[in-house]
């Protein structure tokens, strides 16, 4: 853990990084940067680059307050600052959550008021992040928010830190609810803070939503279409830059920019001196840029200097070790740009968690073991008992149903959304594929159907077929074989490989 000079990191003295939110119960004294909004009961400090949506109701009655950058299907656009009414009527939490919140996306937290109880919900992926600690009745987008300098030593869990992180490191994460300080908790994707009782809660999947599975081609349909709208409402409301690689996730989401071409930057990040006879991002993503005659520029990986790096490690919340620390700063070369799209979420299509027995997931039983396992993470006892919590409010989902909420919910709504704080400063994220429409799709469909590539060839054969002329993530010959020898030269990868195959479900229980 990096010390800091407490003026550069506490939320009371001054912030890091902008885009920021910091919710109290207690008012809080704010930089100048930051404005205030009494939401009745608590109160809201977002800084004044970072959109605050007062939400009517059809009756006209205010609803709660969409901190972000919200996209509504309502409006078919990103909400700018101001009031928004929506055509729908809110009596009850169960409105907000059934009627609502699966027509928002983007990245925001949703905060009710007036009569509704008082609760805090995360977004589809939650990709703007959200800490909290009960005791200080206080929560915002990073503990180096909440923590004045004292406290964020004296409470930082170096046993945890040690174990989960130490011995396993880059790429290694603390996840579940779990932080690196005592009494500092995480608000997962599909749940809400009860402000109340300061505690944490699933709404989404509820009990039987996956008891069918989704049509396959409807869900084609869907997908392609949710994408692209997304997409083209990013482009009107942002200038946009949209990663290019060459794996398949990249190819769906240059696909779902095919109307908005012209209004657009493509960026593949590389190694300074990349030879492209050996990397496949750099051989493939310019050989689609140039076919299709693309605005597509290449990015130098830049090192971060260490006050840089000592900055992510603080805006993480010490609950991660990166390759990201050392590089995040290379997307502020993308000057004419202050956002980009990234295919995160799309994972969810290709069975990620359990690619290699898609066919029989749904069979036997799973447990936190197995999770781990799958997720790549040692079995700490904290972990485990976290993860037992987690696993009973998804009890009667198919196991394939659970397996893809571990990876929205423990894995990338943690280790990549963690690193939210930090990256939105750089540049904004928007995630076309973090929106409940298209996760409802590609959770649903049967894993059978949709193995590791159907789903997304689909909606990519909707969108653009020509993209296709391209392998994904294939040179077809030798040079495949030597990516993966250089990974397999990692031991903590190994370990983690192995964690992974040798993962074992049980019988199935009568």
């Amino acid at each position: 853990m990096t010390s800091l000079d407490p003026s550069r990191v506490v939320f009371r003295a001054a912030p890091v990084v902008d885009k920021q939110i910091f919710l109290s119960v207690d008012k809080p004294e704010i930089p100048a940067s930051y404005r205030l909004v009494d939401a009745g009961g608590l109160w809201i400090a977002a800084d004044s680059a970072l959109p605050v949506v007062p939400v009517r109701e059809a009756g006209g009655q205010r609803v709660g307050y969409l901190l972000g950058n919200a996209y509504s299907e309502f409006h078919g656009d990103f909400l700018p600052e101001g009031e928004a009414k929506v055509p729908v009527a809110i009596a009850s939490v169960a409105d907000v959550e059934l009627q609502l919140l699966p027509r928002i996306s983007g990245s925001f937290v949703f905060l009710t008021s007036g009569d509704l109880p008082k609760r805090v919900y995360m977004d589809h992926g939650a990709s703007f992040p959200l800490v909290y600690s009960p005791q200080d009745r206080r929560a915002a987008t990073s503990t180096a928010l909440l923590l004045d300098e004292a406290d964020y030593e004296a409470r930082f869990r170096k046993d945890l830190h040690a174990a989960l992180i130490g011995g396993e490191g880059t790429g290694s994460w603390i996840t579940g609810t779990l932080t690196a300080h005592r009494g500092v908790s995480r608000v997962l994707a599909n749940h809400y803070l009860d402000l109340a009782t300061w505690t944490t809660h699933r709404f989404w999947p509820r009990p039987g939503e996956f008891a069918q599975w989704r049509d396959f081609d409807e869900t084609v349909e869907l997908a392609a279409k949710a994408v692209t709208e997304f997409s083209a409402a990013a482009s009107r409301a942002f200038k946009l830059g949209v990663t290019l690689t060459a794996g398949m996730d990249s190819r769906l989401l240059v696909a779902s920019c095919r109307p908005v071409l012209d209004d657009v930057e493509f960026f593949t990040i590389q190694a300074p001196n990349t030879d492209p006879k050996v990397d496949l991002d750099a051989d493939v993503s310019a050989r689609i840029g140039k076919r299709f005659g693309l605005h597509h520029r290449v990015l130098y990986l830049k090192q971060a200097d260490e006050q840089a790096m000592a900055v992510w490690d603080r805006m993480v919340g010490d609950n991660m070790v990166e390759v990201t620390r050392r590089t995040y700063t290379t997307v502020r070369e993308l000057t004419e740009r202050n956002a980009i799209l990234t295919g995160l979420y799309g994972e969810t299509a290709r069975c990620r968690l359990y690619r290699q027995d898609y066919e029989t997931i749904n069979s036997g039983t799973i447990d936190v073991d197995f999770i781990a396992d799958r997720l790549t993470l040692p079995k700490h006892p904290e972990l485990l008992d976290n993860f037992r919590i987690w696993l009973a409010g998804l009890e009667g989902q198919p196991n394939s149903v659970v397996m893809e909420m571990a990876f929205v919910e423990l894995k990338v709504g943690v280790w990549s959304m963690g690193q939210r704080p930090i990256s939105n400063s750089v540049k904004l994220n928007l995630l076309p594929f973090c929106q409940r429409r298209v996760l409802d799709g590609f959770v649903g469909v049967e894993p059978a159907k949709k193995g590791t590539s159907a789903l997304f060839m689909g909606v990519i054969m909707r969108l653009w077929p020509e993209l296709m002329e391209f392998k994904i993530n294939k040179f077809g010959d030798g040079r495949d074989r030597l990516t993966v020898f250089r990974k397999l030269s990692d031991p903590n990868k190994v370990r983690r490989f192995l964690r992974d195959r040798f993962a074992k479900k049980t019988a199935r229980r009568s």
